[in-house]
């Protein structure tokens, strides 16, 4: 639980993610160009990403929660993203994820997630 190491000086709250649980996962550390990611469980996209570096977004911010980000103002959607992870792993859902490098990311990951409105991205 990465929130009982964050020396609270200023008595924030957990966020509404940040009790967790959260599990901690990688992948490998080549992937460092930009694109579009797609968590997928069981055949179905759940999440559709954006991310300039593949292996960072994955590695240090959904894969390895930072004590920080279990509290308000800190990024929320990663402790979301990796409980819902967890949970969906714990159903045994075959989990993948995929990715398109691409330079326009930005406007490929909004065209994608308005056109199949994955059920774990906010909209």
């Amino acid at each position: 639980m990465p929130q009982s190491r964050y020396k609270n000086a200023d008595n924030l709250s957990l966020n509404r993610y940040g009790r967790g649980p959260f599990l901690k996962f990688k992948i490998q550390n080549r992937h460092s160009f930009s694109g579009v990611y797609a968590v997928v469980t069981d055949g179905v996209v759940r999440y559709i990403g954006e991310c300039q570096n593949l292996s960072s977004r994955y590695n240090m911010g959904y894969g390895n929660i930072s004590p920080r980000n279990c509290f308000v103002g800190g990024q929320e959607t990663n402790c979301r993203l990796n409980n819902l992870i967890l949970c969906a792993a714990k159903e045994g859902a075959a989990m993948s994820l995929w990715f398109l490098r691409t330079e326009d990311y930005k406007a490929i990951e909004r065209e994608l997630r308005y056109s199949e409105c994955p059920g774990w991205n906010r909209h």
